[in-house]
């Protein structure tokens, strides 16, 4: 369903209140206000503890109704409580991975919280690791003695259940499907993990964890958004975490190395996009963006807003997605044409990623198959 502007600005203004502090425009708020489907929009795109934190900035009368309030508290109290849950748990995973002498990096999620205003109030997911080649199989087998699940492996990494969280060790930390941006990617990847000097730490509860390089990981987490609106659909989550991941390092990213990364990976574009949302809608200050945008970009960033916004975190909220057929291979024609589809219509993000990304992920799934079959 098409979201009005009756819905957009109250909830964009209680984004940015949650996001900087600031007060919200109370005058956006009064009898009709629709609390019910801002509160469904704030949870379809993952950010209802920030939207809260925007709430207290109003003045008691422009405020939800009470049983929703209480409501809304409650969602606030179990984000709180699995922020809590993953950063102990991440202590224990690190701890883990040290007896064994292997040293995970910690990429996107629990990390880039900490860029947040409240880094309790982001919506968490799961615990995502980076070990390489090196060291990938001896955390698996360290983990697989206190995990519960274990999915299929994929081409990047393993999934377990441990601890009643999602964990995820890479062995590769991510790809292109353009070929040529792909190598690139990779021999940068290689660059930086090898010399561990270049690891910045990052402190989670009192934990200290390393993490990619600073300029790396600004360009990675929008690689990631990016990838994934090719392949399903994101939510504003993933735009609130470039913004606030820019806005906290602003004095220290070297912005020229950074927009040197997009343009080495194709993905200029997508930057400039992302940051005409981060600035026009959510309040980034222009001069903390590595690629200015242009007027002529602003067509397309509100295309890509509508986008986001209509279809919710990981397309889940568009109301148009088929369902998934039962069957392994009517699956697998099921995900390839969707993704053709997708990828014809949501070409204007990145148009490298968008014509290879199709041959990518058949690849990505032969070479799955093979894989197995060699076992």
């Amino acid at each position: 369903m098409e979201k009005t502007d009756s819905i957009q600005q109250p909830f964009f203004a209680l984004l940015r209140a949650g996001l900087w502090g600031t007060p919200a425009d109370a005058a956006l708020f009064g009898p009709d206000t629709d609390w019910n489907e801002l509160y469904r929009l704030a949870k379809g795109q993952t950010v209802a503890g920030i939207l809260l934190d925007g709430i207290q900035t109003l003045p008691a009368e422009c405020r939800p109704p009470r049983g929703l309030y209480l409501q809304w508290c409650n969602t606030l109290m179990v984000i709180e409580e699995k922020n809590h849950l993953l950063n102990r748990e991440l202590a224990n995973v690190l701890a883990v991975a040290a007896e064994a002498d292997v040293r995970p990096l910690l990429v996107k999620g629990q990390g880039v919280a900490q860029s947040y205003r409240n880094p309790l109030h982001r919506q968490p997911g799961d615990i995502d690791l980076f070990t390489g080649d090196e060291g990938f199989e001896r955390l698996n087998e360290c983990l697989r003695r206190e995990a519960t699940f274990e999915e299929e492996e994929t081409y990047k990494h393993t999934t377990l259940t441990w601890h009643s969280i999602t964990v995820e060790n890479h062995w590769v930390l991510a790809t292109l499907s353009s070929p040529q941006a792909n190598r690139r990617l990779q021999q940068c990847i290689r660059q930086w993990h090898s010399d561990p000097s270049l690891w910045r730490t990052v402190e989670v509860e009192g934990c200290p964890v390393k993490m990619p390089p600073l300029e790396f990981d600004v360009v990675y987490v929008l690689m990631h958004a990016a990838l994934h609106f090719l392949n399903e659909g994101i939510g504003m989550r993933h735009v609130c975490d470039w913004m606030c991941l820019l806005h906290t390092y602003s004095a220290v990213l070297d912005k020229k190395r950074v927009a040197e990364l997009f343009q080495l990976f194709g993905l200029t574009r997508a930057a400039r996009l992302m940051g005409a949302i981060a600035v026009e809608h959510l309040g980034l200050p222009a001069e903390d963006l590595p690629i200015a945008y242009t007027p002529a970009d602003l067509p397309d960033a509100r295309w890509l807003l509508s986008t986001i916004v209509n279809e919710g975190n990981f397309g889940r909220y568009g109301g148009q997605r088929k369902k998934r057929p039962a069957g392994y291979w009517r699956g697998k024609w099921y995900t390839w044409t969707r993704i053709m589809a997708r990828c014809r219509e949501m070409g204007r993000l990145s148009p490298t990623e968008a014509r290879w990304y199709p041959i990518s992920v058949a690849l990505h799934s032969m070479q799955v198959q093979w894989k197995k079959r060699v076992k």
